[in-house]
Parts: structure tokens; C-alpha cells; sequence
């Protein structure tokens, strides 16, 4: 997974986003609360936590640093970006999903699909199997 790219990939998902005429931060993020995003991101993310849990030890710490040294970065930047905390917890919880699925060898393809969205610079919600 390439870590650098996914970082690049959020800050211009962000860039656009902020740049929409009436995007409103509050709304998109009731959106992602809301059937069937919030459903199937918590499915995913019970998915990669449940295979993390039958890898050794080592890898286990090792995905965790990962994680947190990539979501503390993409909360930092979103935050200092928007100004929005909750928003930044939102895409910081994305890129860790994203790379913890892609270190556990979690074969997903709505985790695809999340990631596939950040790549086309589009904030993920809704249904991302359509």
C-alpha cells in the first residue's frame, strides 16, 4: 500500500471538497451516518479487526503503528485544513481502515471502493458498491 499516495489522495479529496459552492461539512457528515454508509463501514471494520486478531504478535504491533503514525497525520492536516475536528476524525478513521485492511491482507471490495474514492477526490458516503 502506498501510504504517500493515499496522503496525497486525501489532501486533494479535501482541496475539492472545500472548494464546492454549498458543501457543508455538518451535512456530509449526516449523510455518512446514515444506511448504507454507516453500516457497511462498520462491517468492514469489524472485518479487518477480526483478522488482525489471528495475525502474530509482532505484525499486530507493527499494523498499529502504522495506523496510528498515518491517522494522526490525516487527522492533523484534515483538521488544519477544514477546521473541523469531527471531520477529521471521519477521514483520519477512513485512511486507518484503509491501510489496515491492505496490512491484514483483508480482501474487501467496499474497502476498495472507499479507497477508490479518495482517489477520484471524492469524499466517500452513501452506497459504494453502486
Amino acid at each position: 500500500m502506498d501510504v504517500e499516495q493515499l496522503k496525497r489522495d486525501i489532501e486533494a479529496t479535501l482541496a475539492q471538497a472545500m472548494a464546492l459552492p454549498g458543501f457543508s461539512v455538518d451535512d456530509y457528515l449526516d449523510a455518512r451516518d446514515e444506511a448504507p454508509f454507516d453500516a457497511a463501514w462498520s462491517l468492514a471494520a469489524a472485518d479487518v479487526d477480526d483478522a488482525g486478531k489471528g495475525q502474530p504478535e509482532a505484525a499486530r504491533h507493527e499494523q498499529e503503528a502504522g495506523s496510528k503514525d498515518l491517522r494522526e497525520w490525516v487527522f492533523k492536516n484534515t483538521a488544519e485544513r477544514t477546521g473541523d475536528p469531527e471531520l477529521a476524525a471521519y477521514v483520519s478513521d477512513d485512511a486507518g481502515l484503509i491501510l489496515e485492511a491492505s496490512l491484514a491482507g483483508v480482501s474487501s471490495a467496499w474497502i476498495d471502493s472507499l479507497r477508490r474514492c479518495y482517489a477520484l477526490h471524492r469524499l466517500p458516503q452513501g452506497d459504494l458498491s453502486a
